[in-house]
């Protein structure tokens, strides 16, 4: 079928619409043809839902975030949620609890303004200043005298201490350095106290030997050890020669002796080597290693070590063996003598001193790529940051093709299919929601790989970072995810997408109010998506192009609902994005096509993420299509038979009970299941997954049995709209709205044609 027999009503109407052409035609051209009437310079603009958070500095959110000192129970903490715990703590009420919560949200914005010219502040010594400042800018003496007695009071109460940092261009640096040294710190201290424990074991058997020698046991040595006040009466002459004639008195063979000095020797080198690092750099065969750059270089250097590993392992082992007395000479000699690379346990391996690798995304070459999927394809433990700050990483759009991303961004999906490495993807504005998972990351004995968008060098005046970041992860660019080989060996239990807004759906969905040109009240329902957060790359400027209100046209469709049409639903509209300046005026902004394929393309890669993440399974939804079929088949089977009966009991005019004409293998059916399809509202009750969508619509609607599984309960308590919202967003489509109680509801026309669908 060509494109007038399928469109030729709408085709017509569009040659004969000059305005609609013109935009179509800047939809679908190319950037270098003329985009708009004359209207000026294009205005800055920048998403619509962005007009709230023009002054991020007055908001309370995740940044700046507390690096905790050692001994916290976690590595970081945001300086908000630290407030709010003295708040919660303070549990006063009244006027005077009021005035201690203001007092220290004051102290926190204080705070937060000094730690963004700062880099390497305590909260301790912020916290000293910003109250002197609070201090100084407070007038009243009476009112400035409560409020030193509140942050005093608040100061002590405070158990936290760290560095305070806000998230700029080396937040993503300073808050792995910092976990990696945290993290390390553990691990050594418990490798200390593992060959500890072995030295000390050597160290007795060792000086046993000692006080067995020729030497400890004569008469001489005997006497200076008891010393002269304690000597009287003791022959010391016949004492060495008891101990020296004594079977339990036999020193060690000189070949075991050799080999337990050998051996305390490594392990003691080794001890020495432990718990060395300055917060900046850590140890390794006792050199000072930075944070390398180059996954070439770190495997390079973890061959270096391999030898020494080695002949650690081996030191561990023989101790073990001699501490419990069970090294055979004939047996282990000629092992340990071979003992290399090759002997060492995957265990072993993965207890190799792991290695802290952050890497630039745009200095990927191809040899680090390879050498990046080799340490991702072992168990080697080797953690890998890679920080991106352009996202994507590439320009397929400026063709006008349909790609989405590149290699540095997809590598954190790629990287789950290896199965074997620890991988976290995040934007750096959520890693402080995210730092247990960075923990495990560093804690897991193999290889980790965290994707962390931090954001363009250039700080933008009218996006901050943090914002820019945050809308990577709400518009589905970077979406947040973990997946972790020690959780489990199927899907479910490896993989989880983390802190994304509203995860089960294709784009998050939100409120947002303003006035028109006559100064009306308006809202609309704002899908926020992959182009939103690209409207701020200048790299795709030609890809928005304002239209100026007398240019508007019906025609024009929101971009969240053109995205949710089919491709045949598309023809003859053209998707457009809200946009602000300045002054909070605003612009319709057509998306070009390109910028749409991409966004399509970036909503299919999440989709693929939220069945990994079990959300709306295909493969369960299939099942469930099924099961729901054959529940039907069944019920209107039953109630075929029912009927068929039923007329045969008329015509004979036997009266029969109804169990006995009900097909005896027809298995029962609940009531819901039973019901013939009928111009009223039910439920499939029998397939409901309990997802409480439902329910929490309308309580008093819906409920659920004692099976935990939804019924219509009373469908007088809501409206209509309340049932085929709740069919539309039943995950396994099992609410069937019927026919409208109330003829005369609100757009009732319009949603007895939505209900078309689930009837």
């Amino acid at each position: 079928m060509n494109r007038f027999e399928e469109h030729g009503e709408e085709l017509v109407a569009v040659r004969q619409d000059g305005r609609l052409k013109q935009l179509l035609r800047i939809h679908l051209g190319p950037p270098e043809l003329p985009q708009t009437p004359e209207t000026g310079p294009a205005p800055v603009l920048t998403p619509a839902l962005f007009s709230a958070y023009r002054d991020l500095d007055a908001l309370r959110y995740d940044f700046p975030v507390v690096l905790l000192a050692p001994g916290a129970e976690r590595i970081a903490e945001p300086l908000s949620g630290l407030i709010d715990s003295l708040v919660d703590a303070h549990a006063q009420e009244g006027v005077a609890g009021e005035r201690y919560r203001r007092d220290l949200y004051q102290l926190e914005r204080a705070i937060k303004d000094l730690a963004a010219g700062s880099e390497e502040s305590s909260l301790k010594s912020l916290w000293i200043e910003a109250a002197n400042r609070c201090y100084a800018q407070t007038n009243d003496e009476a009112r400035r005298k409560q409020l030193r007695t509140n942050l005093q009071s608040a100061r002590l109460e405070l158990n936290e201490d760290g560095i305070v940092a806000c998230c700029d261009g080396q937040v993503t640096r300073r808050f792995f350095m910092h976990a990696w040294q945290r993290i390390q710190t553990e691990q050594d201290l418990h490798a200390r106290e593992t060959l500890d424990e072995l030295i000390a074991e050597l160290t007795a058997i060792i000086d046993a030997d000692r006080m067995r020698s020729a030497r400890a046991t004569s008469a001489d040595s005997l006497r200076t050890s008891m010393g002269d006040e304690h000597a009287g009466g003791i022959d010391f002459d016949r004492l060495s020669s008891v101990l020296r004639s004594s079977k339990h008195q036999r020193p060690l063979k000189s070949n075991r002796r050799k080999r337990l000095h050998s051996v305390l020797k490594v392990l003691e080198a080794q001890r020495r080597q432990l718990g060395a690092g300055n917060g900046k750099s850590h140890r390794r065969g006792g050199r000072e290693y930075t944070a390398i750059d180059s996954c070439v270089e770190a495997l390079k250097l973890l061959d270096a070590e391999m030898q020494r590993i080695v002949e650690l392992f081996r030191a561990v082992r023989i101790a073990r063996l001699e501490v419990e007395n069970r090294y055979d000479e004939a047996r282990h000699d000629a092992f340990f003598a071979a003992f290399d690379q090759e002997q060492l346990t995957p265990e072993e391996l993965r207890g190799l001193p792991p290695l802290f690798v952050h890497i630039d995304g745009r200095h990927l070459d191809a040899e680090n790529k390879s050498a990046l999927i080799e340490i991702l394809s072992s168990d080697l433990p080797i953690k890998v940051v890679l920080e991106l700050y352009v996202i994507p990483d590439t320009l397929p759009l400026a063709a006008g093709q349909a790609g989405f991303g590149g290699w540095s961004t997809s590598l954190g999906s790629m990287a789950t299919g290896l199965r074997t490495a620890f991988v976290l993807q995040s934007a750096a504005s959520h890693l402080p929601r995210l730092e247990s998972e960075v923990a495990e990351g560093l804690r897991y004995k193999g290889a980790a790989l965290y994707c962390v968008y931090t954001g363009p060098d250039e700080e933008s005046e009218s996006v901050p970072r943090y914002l820019r970041c945050a809308s990577a992860v709400e518009g589905r660019a970077f979406p947040c995810f973990v997946h972790h080989p020690g959780y489990g060996g199927d899907w479910a239990q490896r993989f989880e997408l983390l802190v994304n807004p509203q995860s089960e759906e294709p784009w998050p969905i939100h409120h947002f109010s303003y006035e028109d040109s006559e100064g009306r009240a308006m809202s609309e329902e704002i899908a926020f998506t992959v182009v939103d957060f690209l409207a701020m790359d200048p790299r795709f400027a030609a890809q928005y192009v304002p239209v100026p209100p007398e240019d508007w046209h019906p025609n024009m469709v929101p971009l969240g609902d053109y995205l949710a049409l089919q491709e045949g639903e598309t023809f003859g509209k053209v998707p457009y994005l809200l946009m602000v300046n300045d002054s909070n005026t605003l612009h319709r902004v057509i998306v070009r096509r390109g910028l749409v394929a991409a966004a399509r393309r970036c909503a299919d890669l999440w989709r693929s993420l939220q069945e990994l993440g079990g959300i709306r399974n295909s493969h369960a939804l299939r099942l469930l299509e099924a099961e729901r079929k054959r529940a039907i088949e069944q019920r209107n089977a039953s109630h075929a038979a029912t009927e068929s009966m039923a007329e045969s009991v008329a015509v004979t005019g036997t009266a029969t009970d109804t169990a006995e004409i009900t097909p005896a293998n027809t298995p029962p059916v609940s009531e819901a299941a039973a019901a013939p399809v009928t111009d009223q509202a039910y439920i499939e009750t029998e397939l409901c997954t309990s997802c409480n969508d439902c329910t929490d619509r309308n309580g008093m609607m819906f409920a659920y049995n004692e099976a935990k599984q939804a019924f219509i309960k009373d469908v007088g308590a809501g409206t209509f709209r309340d049932l085929v919202e709740a069919a539309e967003n039943c995950p396994v489509c099992i609410i069937h709205p019927g026919k409208p109680v109330d003829a005369n509801e609100p757009g009732v026309e319009e949603l007895m044609r939505r209900a078309e669908a689930f009837n």
